[in-house]
């Protein structure tokens, strides 16, 4: 029985990366806070990078093809997110806050 439930499988890591992506989906819905967008959006990111790796390692049960094209994923990710955060930071000098609807309303 405590075999059965230590034993990993595809089931758990679909579930992870299920949960992953509904907590990032959840923070860009509902949270105002541009950075706190940001951050959320890399969490779905990663979400759909495990979900990659776990179809790769369960239909090729080599993890070179999918390590290959996660690490690339990751650094464009990664990429995105430092160009993200410098944007951020110039509209924080500006405007001494990141809240999205305070800058929507001063814009117009």
């Amino acid at each position: 029985m405590t075999e059965a439930l230590l034993n990993i499988g595809l089931l758990h890591y679909l579930v992870l990366s299920f949960i992953l992506f509904l907590i990032g989906l959840t923070g860009v819905l509902i949270s105002r806070n541009m950075l706190r967008t940001v951050m959320s959006l890399f969490i779905m990111t990663i979400s759909v990078v495990l979900n990659f790796l776990t179809f790769g390692n369960y239909c090729d049960r080599t993890l070179e093809n999918a390590n290959i094209i996660s690490i690339f994923i990751l650094i464009i990710v990664m990429l995105q997110t430092i160009i993200a955060l410098v944007i951020l930071y110039k509209i924080y000098q500006s405007n001494e806050y990141l809240d999205a609807e305070k800058i929507k309303d001063k814009e117009t």
